[in-house]
């Protein structure tokens, strides 16, 4: 998946000398052409998905991705403008933390003027972006000056994040494998069917969710791409840049924070050292520096106001309710949204009370509390050292978090590809064919959940049903099970006596 073209334009079949004259080849960066002939053909499908969002973005009169949001808050921080009071096209607002914004600013987009862009959901499709002059009843404009900078906006953001998206699962693989993401496939036809599966089986797992963030022009793929890093250096012992990298998540949407606990579980105290100066990094040093003391105390106040309060219940501000913070504004897989649904089960979604009631939320708190509780103590007390518990352990915490966080979008789902990542490489390990044909069960459901969730009339069903969350809970519960066992196993071997030869 990762070449170095300096290891594969240089890197020759060497023999080592053996007693009887044989040699053995060591493995290098060169695929079969079979191989080749798939990565071609997977290339040319992510091509013409890139060809199908630009068609769908920059080419359309009314962009279908939320990416204008993102550059046009960076344009924000560049114009010294609060990038919390302006909007892209569509009327949406950018809801995140300072940081995001910040690093956003090479893909800065002018803010749309807001005598053309009226209040959301008043738009209509004579009031779009550019193609003013042409009919209504066209989609499409076409490629002109006007949307040319937004055209080159999404197709640079579009092959960074399928970039992040191999590299992570890659890495993920190797952290598995307990190798260098520079090394080179395995040789031996069965080691290289196990280095493939690593790589793809948790990619296509997760490809609806993976599609979905592309296609909305999302940045999940970048807290993935971050958090696969961090697995990936806390494998190999390098805890204080683990820790500064496993930040990076927390700082851009800040509903994955229970994976700041992993530490406390691997007992690496460096790890933790990391993540707070991390922390102080992206939250704090980083805006003052690029936005100055006073903005970035009016940016943390807005936010809070805007946003924090409103999403837990709190406060009183409503520039978010419809875009976000209703508990019915979007697809939302928290449980909050799965208890107050199902308590109004009986009415039509449009007629649901938009906010979620005090008893909803408390109950919400409470059983994801003791599910927490309980997943917390199937980690046991014994550090986790292998590279699949500590998968396992990240991706449970994480799925943890979504299941407490008031707003979670399905997509999100992808940052489930640790665990799915430790899964894989425990049913790859696994001599118990029966154990290995459920888990695979499992799996599959996960998967055609995440891809029926997104058709039309069975989708909306299954949203507002919570399938998708029941299937992230059962996807949870394997991980725990497994991570109880390795504990179980590694008590009894520690309990033997050592033998002497």
């Amino acid at each position: 998946m990762i070449s170095d073209s300096r290891v594969e334009t240089t890197n020759k079949v060497t023999s080592k000398p053996q007693a009887l004259g044989e040699s053995i080849p060591r493995p290098r960066w060169r695929f079969s052409r079979r191989e080749r002939r798939h990565l071609v053909l997977a290339g040319t499908v992510i091509l013409a998905f890139g060809a199908l969002i630009e068609k769908r973005t920059a080419l359309r009169r009314a962009p279908m991705t939320d990416l204008g949001v993102f550059a046009c808050a960076a344009r924000a921080v560049q114009t010294g403008a609060n990038f919390y009071n302006v909007t892209d096209w569509h009327g949406w607002h950018y809801q995140y933390p300072p940081f995001l914004a910040i690093l956003f600013e090479p893909l800065a987009h002018p803010v749309p003027d807001p005598a053309t862009v009226p209040e959301y959901p008043a738009r209509t499709a004579n009031n779009t972006p550019w193609g003013y002059g042409i009919p209504s009843v066209r989609i499409f404009y076409g490629l002109h000056a006007d949307n040319c900078r937004f055209f080159w906006i999404v197709a640079v953001w579009y092959v960074l994040s399928v970039c992040m998206a191999l590299v992570s699962t890659h890495l993920l693989a190797c952290t598995l494998e307990r190798n260098s993401w520079r090394a080179p496939p395995p040789v031996g036809p069965s080691q290289r069917c196990r280095w493939w599966l690593l790589r793809l089986a948790p990619l296509i797992l997760c490809l609806a969710s993976v599609g979905t963030d592309l296609s909305r022009g999302q940045v999940d793929l970048l807290m993935l791409f971050a958090i696969s890093i961090s697995l990936y250096l806390t494998a190999r012992r390098r805890d204080c840049m683990a820790g500064l990298v496993a930040s990076v998540p927390a700082a851009i949407k800040l509903f994955p924070p229970l994976f700041l606990l992993l530490p406390l579980w691997l007992r690496r105290w460096r790890l933790a050292g990391g993540i707070f100066l991390g922390l102080i990094l992206t939250l704090l040093l980083v805006p003052l520096a690029a936005l100055g003391p006073a903005r970035t105390a009016k940016a943390y106040r807005t936010w809070f106001e805007v946003l924090a309060r409103p999403s837990f219940g709190a406060g009183h501000d409503t520039s978010r309710a419809v875009e976000l913070t209703n508990v019915n504004a979007t697809d939302n897989q928290s449980l909050l949204a799965f208890i107050h649904n199902w308590t109004f089960r009986e009415l039509p979604r449009s007629q649901r009370p938009l906010h979620a009631s005090s008893s909803a939320r408390l109950a919400a708190y409470w059983i994801g509390g003791l599910l927490s509780l309980a997943l917390m103590l199937s980690f046991g007390r014994r550090p986790r050292e292998s590279p699949e518990e500590l998968l396992l352990l990240s991706g449970i915490l994480i799925g943890m978090a979504f299941i407490l966080s008031p707003v979670v979008h399905n997509y999100y789902y992808l940052l489930m590809m640790p665990l799915l990542g430790g899964i894989v490489g425990h049913i790859l390990e696994s001599p118990h064919p029966t154990e290995k044909r459920t888990i695979v069960v499992a799996l599959l459901l996960f998967m055609v959940i995440d891809v029926l969730a997104r058709l039309p009339v069975v989708g909306p069903f299954l949203r507002n049903a919570g399938a998708p969350l029941v299937s992230l809970i059962l996807l949870m519960g394997i991980g725990a099970v497994l991570l109880r066992r390795s504990a179980a196993t590694a008590n009894v071997t520690a309990s033997q006596p050592a033998t002497v030869s």
